[in-house]
């Protein structure tokens, strides 16, 4: 947590920076898997994904309605009403109506709209009854749904460079927010425009293809940080969110405005979050590399190992 954002700012950031992260796609999956619940206090739901309308593959009448049912806790998927014009064996054109076979209480009801509809003199209440009893009922056993699912990437790397430049903030003191490079990440993560972080230095993408984190064993829970000196760049901060996005930015060309002595070093620091206990290792992330090198020795092996919430095995 920092303090030093107006509440204009805070909101603005919350509902377009910080959500872009919460509820992108793959992390909120990851939340509603592990439980984690956001601001209004509830996790996602894991099935929440599948619901809405989806196409059943293979059938005609293809549009299909998915469902939750807090009784049986089980998807419950339901044919859509459908009808068409088809072609009698005889010849004929007739009306075909499908639906839910749960739905079959309608039929005489869609019968009577449908001959309304085009033009057909309607049916005496006998000749309905009739019309309404001639239907065959399908069964379709494990059925096969295609879901479109829509995944946005916008102000994601306005998010992941707002951790970044936080932890800057939390590691290298109060006189980091006049530095040139925090006035310059602090001007595009407020900007609204959607390119304002795209001539950003640094990584954002896919932690599996961000090589920052290749020392460590990527763990479902955990988030991992880190800040380091990058020679003839500057200092870096790596945040890398579970296993599913990262991101390296440089977050100082000066590191002789922080890094005075020997002492200063400590202000590089290693932060590791387990999401699901709330457990955090925050250590100098000299210590975590000492860590690393004792870990190679003792298991004749170069990295990735596990992070160190992660105990190494005997």
């Amino acid at each position: 947590m920092i303090d030093r954002v107006c509440e204009e700012c805070n909101s603005a950031l919350g509902s377009r920076v910080d959500a872009a992260l919460s509820d992108f796609f793959p992390i909120r999956v990851r939340r509603g898997k592990l439980g984690l619940a956001g601001n209004k206090g509830e996790s996602p739901a894991w099935y929440e994904m599948f619901l809405g309308q989806a196409k059943l593959v293979g059938e005609t009448a293809d549009r299909v309605q998915i469902t939750f049912s807090e009784a049986t806790g089980r998807l419950d998927t339901r044919q859509l009403y459908h009808a068409e014009d088809v072609v009698a064996p005889d010849g004929k054109k007739v009306r075909e109506i499908t639906l839910d076979a749960r739905d079959k209480n309608q039929i005489p009801t869609i019968i009577a709209r449908e001959r309304k509809r085009h033009g057909v003199p309607p049916l005496s209440e006998k000749e309905l009854a009739a019309a309404a009893a001639n239907y065959t009922t399908r069964a379709v056993n494990n059925p096969v749904v295609q879901r479109s699912i829509s995944v946005s990437f916008a102000y994601l790397r306005h998010a992941m460079i707002k951790v970044a430049y936080e932890l800057a903030f939390l590691w290298l003191g109060e006189s980091y927010l006049v530095d040139p490079v925090a006035v310059d990440l602090r001007t595009a993560i407020c900007d609204p425009d959607i390119a304002s972080t795209d001539n950003i230095a640094g990584y954002v993408g896919d932690a599996e293809n961000c090589e920052v984190f290749k020392f460590w064993v990527p763990d479902e829970a955990h988030h991992l940080a880190y800040g380091s000196v990058l020679p003839g760049k500057g200092i870096a901060v790596s945040v890398r969110v579970f296993d599913i996005y990262a991101a390296g930015i440089v977050v100082s060309k000066v590191p002789g405005r922080y890094l005075t002595n020997v002492a200063d070093q400590a202000k590089l620091r290693f932060l590791a979050i387990d999401a699901v206990s709330g457990r955090t290792i925050d250590t100098p992330f000299a210590e975590e590399s000492r860590r690393l090198a004792a870990a190679m020795t003792a298991y004749g092996r170069l990295p990735p190992f596990p992070d160190p919430l992660t105990p190494l095995a005997d």
